[in-house]
C-alpha cells in the first residue's frame, strides 16, 4: 500500500511538472500572451490532467511570478511592467556574468566546442530564420554554457529567469540592427570562453546584457505609457 502511495505521488509530481514546464514555455514563445485568461478546463484537456493537477501547476506558477489570480477571472498571463522588465535585467546581468565566467574557467574542451557550435546555430538562424528560430538557438546556446558552467544551483536560477526573459527578448531582438549586434556580443562571450578568459567573458556578458536592456525597455515603456518616447 505504502508503496502504491508513493509510485502515485511520483506520477503525480511529474504529470504537474510537465504541465508548469509547457505552460512556462508558452507563455515565453508568446503563445499565452500577457493577459491571456488560462482556463482550468482547456488545460485539463489539452494536458489529458486532472483538475487538481492544473491548481497545483497555476499556484506554482502564480508564486514563479508568470501568472496573476484575478478576481472572475482565474488564472491570467503576468503583464510585463516596465519595473519588473528592470528587474529581470538587473538579476539577468549578474547570473549570466556569472555562468560566462564560470564556464570560461572550468569548461573542458569538449564543452567549449558545444558552446561555439551553438553560437553558429544562432548565425544561421539569424540569416534566415524566423524569431522563434533565432530564440530556440539562443536557449541552445544558453544551454551549452550552463553545462560548461557546471554549477547546478546557477543554472537552476537561470532556466526559470531565462524562462521569463524570454518574454522581453521578443522585444530586445526586434529592435531595430539588434539581431547583428546581439550576435556580434555573443561571439565575443564565446571568443572569451573558448580563452579561458573568465574574467573577460563576464564582462562580454555584462555587456550584452546591458545592450539588451536598452534595446527591450525603451519598448515596453512606450507599450506602457503611450507615445512618450
Amino acid at each position: 500500500m505504502a508503496d502504491n502511495l508513493e509510485v502515485s505521488e511520483e506520477v503525480g509530481a511529474s504529470t504537474r511538472i510537465r504541465l508548469t514546464d509547457g505552460i512556462r514555455v508558452a507563455i515565453g514563445r508568446g503563445e499565452l500572451p500577457a493577459g491571456a485568461r488560462l482556463s482550468e478546463r482547456e488545460l485539463c484537456e489539452r494536458y489529458g490532467v486532472s483538475r487538481t493537477v492544473v491548481r497545483e501547476a497555476l499556484r506554482q506558477l502564480e508564486a514563479e511570478g508568470f501568472i496573476n489570480m484575478e478576481a472572475h477571472r482565474g488564472a491570467v498571463v503576468t503583464e510585463i511592467s516596465f519595473d519588473r522588465a528592470e528587474h529581470l535585467f538587473e538579476i539577468r546581468g549578474s547570473l549570466e556574468s556569472l555562468a560566462c565566467e564560470l564556464c570560461a574557467a572550468k569548461a573542458s574542451i569538449e564543452q567549449k566546442r558545444k558552446v561555439a557550435e551553438a553560437v553558429g546555430q544562432i548565425e544561421r538562424a539569424i540569416s534566415g530564420g524566423s524569431l522563434d528560430e533565432i530564440l530556440a538557438a539562443k536557449n541552445q546556446f544558453y544551454d551549452a554554457l550552463l553545462v560548461g558552467a557546471g554549477n547546478q544551483e546557477l543554472s537552476a536560477m537561470l532556466r526559470l529567469l531565462h524562462a521569463r526573459i524570454q518574454q522581453l527578448r521578443r522585444y530586445s531582438l526586434s529592435a531595430d540592427k539588434r539581431l547583428p549586434q546581439s550576435l556580434s556580443e555573443i561571439r565575443t562571450i564565446c571568443n572569451a570562453i573558448i580563452a579561458g578568459d573568465a574574467e573577460g567573458a563576464a564582462r562580454a556578458a555584462k555587456y550584452h546584457v546591458s545592450q539588451a536592456r536598452f534595446a527591450a525597455l525603451p519598448q515596453i515603456f512606450k507599450q506602457q505609457y503611450g507615445g512618450l518616447v
